[in-house]
């Protein structure tokens, strides 16, 4: 929701209707009647709507949701503007930026249909509010689900797909199947990569190629199933055991094809201000090399770069499209969701029959720190939701970066998910760049950079296997009581970070509400929770 060139709200409906990724052709009128409730608005003070999609030909759904709206809300007089997946993608992240000018990239799964091929890559200029597309690739539409063998297992891949353009991101997708790791679960594989080393050096990318690079379905699959003859061992047996590696594999080859490829764009297009966007972005190692290769003076990645930033960039778009744009829109990341009242919290905490203490600010941070430093997990729900995937300490379950079984502590007994994948710190804006490897401020969790040489043994909860870590910077302009915690801390263990991964369990959409934070603490072995200013200590229950 934009008002006068601000951004003043943003929800994901998975966030509301409480399943993984939800994905629905239909109307998100659970995200929709949220925003205008928190907002005090009915749908008759809009002014205009903007619709993304993906997977859909042209502009033919338009009358469709029209009519779908028009049904639901008898909004007949206000305008609706549609645009593509991958503007919308690009118009999200380059106006959430506030930059004037940028060359922005944008890769995913896969965008719209184009003739027949759908969207993969894109490139776009960007420059005093206006957007144009340079060029972009196509890639073949998928032949049923990715999730089918016959799209990640050789034997059962038919030939006449085998030579199909496919995405990088689809690629990636493709691989995290063939692994074992499941629909979208394309973060395993980039936490397990750290794990393994690359079975071959594979890059889809030939230098001058720009977007004309070709990259096909049967690419990585063959190479890999070539050594699993040479194994001699069954499919399932190479696959398990080769687990590791193969995942450093797509890895590798992801960052060698767009480090590669940026390097010719940035040659031809020689911009200082670089802007990605479209689920491939949600990668943090990559976002780390892409930094440390070239020489930029601004480095953009939307927190919500997948398909949750897509209503974001439709929202833009229908703004301009509908009275043009005077200023650089305004938007406060990340915490762009809804928040909840003492009143809300306390009824909330009553129906669950807790026993619980309100303390102010300063009180309640020392109480967080004393907690944390004696090794106890704490899950924090206060203020409005952070807009993307990523818990960014208003819905999150914080811990101590000394602890050295914290990983395992937190992987087992909280989150319920795979032992290799791991966790990231949030750190003090004003010291990130004495611990991590940093060259630009790390606001949003989305980059992946070594941890000093020197505070490594000493932060073994925030390391993953590969010495990097996922950082997330507080300042005390962007988040003051969230800062408060941390100087706490510093107090009590000598550094002011926290283990901070998200408020949820393995298979959940992180928490919204009051009700979800309790349910997740109760089924958890959440040590405290803290709610606005409240607090409940389980072991007091």
């Amino acid at each position: 929701m934009i008002k006068n060139g601000t951004v003043i709200g943003a929800i994901s409906q998975e966030r509301l209707d409480r399943i993984k990724h939800s994905s629905s052709s239909k109307i998100p009128v659970d995200a929709i009647n949220t925003l205008l409730k928190y907002f005090h608005l009915s749908i008759e003070e809009i002014t205009c709507i903007g619709i993304s999609y993906n997977s859909v030909e042209g502009l033919c759904v338009e009358k469709f949701y029209k009519e779908e709206l028009e049904t639901i809300y008898g909004c007949t007089h206000i305008p609706v503007f549609f645009t593509n997946h991958h503007i919308a993608h690009a118009y999200s992240s380059f106006f959430s930026s506030g930059l004037d000018d940028a060359l922005i990239f944008v890769a995913d799964g896969a965008g719209d249909y184009i003739n027949g091929m759908q969207e993969a890559e894109s490139l776009y200029i960007a420059k005093e509010n206006k957007i144009e597309m340079i060029c972009r690739r196509l890639q073949n539409p998928t032949i049923g689900r990715l999730t089918d063998e016959r799209s990640y297992l050789l034997p059962h891949m038919p030939t006449f797909i085998q030579d199909y353009e496919i995405s990088l991101g689809k690629k990636y997708s493709q691989i995290t199947h063939l692994i074992e790791l499941g629909r979208n679960g394309e973060g395993k594989t980039m936490g397990l990569a750290g794990y393994g080393a690359p079975l071959f050096n594979y890059n889809a990318y030939k230098k001058g190629d720009f977007l004309n690079f070709s990259l096909k379905y049967k690419d990585l699959i063959e190479e890999i199933f070539s050594l699993k003859v040479l194994s001699g061992k069954s499919y399932k047996e190479f696959i398990r055991n080769e687990r590791a590696n193969i995942a450093s594999t797509v890895q590798l080859m992801l960052e060698n094809t767009i480090i590669d490829l940026l390097d010719d764009v940035l040659s031809i297009y020689p911009c200082k201000n670089l802007v990605l966007s479209g689920g491939i972005f949600l990668n943090c190692i990559l976002n780390g090399k892409i930094i440390n290769k070239f020489n930029l003076d601004n480095f953009y990645a939307l927190p919500p770069a997948g398909d949750d930033g897509q209503a974001l960039g439709a929202a833009y778009y229908a703004y301009t499209k509908y009275g043009g744009l005077q200023n650089k829109f305004k938007i406060s990341l990340p915490y762009l969701g809804i928040s909840y009242s003492d009143c809300e919290i306390e009824n909330a905490l009553k129906n669950a029959n807790l026993t619980y203490s309100f303390l102010e600010d300063d009180h309640l941070a020392k109480e967080i720190a004393n907690h944390i430093s004696v090794n106890k997990i704490v899950a924090i729900h206060r203020g409005k939701t952070e807009i993307g995937p990523r818990a960014l300490c208003h819905r999150s379950i914080l811990a101590n970066p000394k602890c050295p079984d914290i990983k395992d502590i937190l992987n087992y007994k909280v989150k319920h998910r795979e032992s290799f994948r791991p966790f990231a710190p949030t750190v003090i804006a004003e010291e990130q760049f004495k611990y991590f490897d940093l060259k630009f401020e790390s606001k949003f969790m989305n980059v992946a950079t070594t941890v000093k040489e020197e505070y490594r043994c000493q932060l073994p909860g925030i390391i993953h296997v590969d010495g990097t870590a996922r950082v997330q910077a507080i300042s005390i302009e962007s988040e003051a009581f969230i800062h408060k915690i941390l100087m706490a801390v510093k107090q009590k263990i000598g550094f002011p970070i926290v283990v901070n991964t998200s408020f949820n369990v393995n298979g959940e959409p992180i928490v919204e509400t009051p009700f979800d934070a309790i349910e997740t603490f109760l089924k958890t072995e959440i040590d405290v929770l803290i709610i606005g200013n409240f607090l409940v200590d389980k072991s007091r229950i």
